[in-house]
């Protein structure tokens, strides 16, 4: 069509060449592990929900609050002021969780972190997070986003992390065929709902000879 729809993400330099933004779809995320892929996908979700579109989210690693307090910890960033130091007012997601810490912050780096609540509570309700280990594949994720947007009756842009540990459809296949067959049916789904989806994967270190 001429005027297909898409979502910006909020990253500009990300938008121009994705033409705008996200379209229907599968999007894979891939990188070795501990890169930043899931802080990446929650941004964009963030972004994304704060602009006002909906966001499902399927985690099967981290917990619902380990994905908030990374989202609030990010806001911390963003909140600093002109001349504030970086280091005196920004949270990493476990100085927000281990309460602890609490009792070391003076009253104005407590009020920074309540300012982040705030703040991301603004778009929170935007996004739903699905936690599950093992329990969630493709046919409940299907499930979901058709019980979304029948209750809400809006497109969400779908995040899963991450692809390898989804429930397979076969335990006799290998993990290959489980993956290829994963993918199969979440383009599927996208193709069916005309929704992105974002997928994230673990991909092997490649050793490269010298």
């Amino acid at each position: 069509s001429i005027d297909t729809p898409y979502i910006p993400t909020g990253f500009t330099n990300l938008d121009i060449p994705l033409d705008g933004g996200l379209y229907e779809g599968l999007y894979i995320i891939g990188a070795i592990s501990s890169l930043g892929k899931t802080t990446f996908a929650m941004q964009l979700g963030d972004q994304i929900a704060d602009g006002g579109d909906h966001v499902l989210i399927f985690s099967l690693e981290m917990a619902r609050s380990e994905l908030i307090a990374k989202s609030i910890s990010r806001q911390t960033i963003i909140n600093i002021e002109h001349g504030q130091e970086y280091q005196e007012m920004a949270r990493s997601t476990r100085e927000i969780t281990t309460g602890r810490k609490w009792q070391w912050y003076s009253d104005e780096q407590k009020q920074h972190i309540y300012k982040a609540m705030e703040d991301y509570g603004n778009y929170a309700g935007r996004i739903w997070i699905h936690e599950g280990i093992g329990d969630i594949g493709a046919m409940k994720i299907r499930e979901t986003i058709e019980q979304h947007i029948k209750i809400w009756n809006r497109k969400p842009v779908v995040i899963i992390d991450y692809l390898q540990i989804l429930e397979p459809f076969d335990m006799r296949a290998t993990d290959k065929q489980n993956t290829d067959k994963v993918v199969l049916e979440l383009k599927k789904i996208s193709r069916d709902h005309k929704i992105p989806i974002i997928a994230i994967t673990i991909i092997n270190s490649i050793k490269v000879k010298p």
